[in-house]
């Protein structure tokens, strides 16, 4: 009896898993722009500077997404608009590229340097933090916390 109630209770435990893990009926869409920096709106409101993660509810019946419309403008002033269609369950990303023909491209070349520095800051900081936790997670290290005998800076 007991091996028969545990395996339904590990296939019940697996379809509450799975119903978790593919969302109520939703498609994902990250926003990117080229060159980076564009501020994004959606229906007029604006919704941050890309990239942008957006949940899209879909028709019930038949699963179908069509996104908002979305516009990335830059500071130079230039625009464009993006739209697509998805289905249920995709996570898709879209890079909206700034029109070749609008001027001053020089100055949204120079906003997405900002945006590309800061990018490489942030990873090299997430980089070096992963490398102090894994650090101080060694063996070595978990031997001078508990002897209290530090001698190593990366073990503090």
């Amino acid at each position: 009896m007991l091996p028969r109630l545990t395996a339904r209770a590990a296939v019940l435990i697996l379809l509450s898993l799975a119903g978790c893990a593919s969302g109520p009926g939703v498609a994902i869409l990250t926003y990117e722009t080229q060159p980076a920096g564009a501020t994004l709106y959606e229906g007029g409101q604006a919704i941050g500077v890309a990239p942008q993660e957006r949940r899209y509810s879909g028709d019930p019946q038949t699963g179908a997404v069509r996104t908002p419309e979305v516009t990335a403008v830059w500071p130079s002033g230039a625009k464009t608009t993006f739209w697509t269609n998805l289905h249920v369950g995709d996570d898709r990303v879209t890079t909206l590229q700034r029109p070749s023909n609008a001027p001053n491209l020089a100055l949204d070349q120079d906003n997405a340097a900002k945006f590309t520095d800061q990018a490489k800051r942030d990873e090299a900081r997430a980089k070096a933090s992963l490398m102090t936790d894994q650090a101080r997670n060694s063996a070595r290290c978990k031997v001078q916390q508990q002897t209290g005998h530090v001698g190593v800076d990366d073990c503090q």
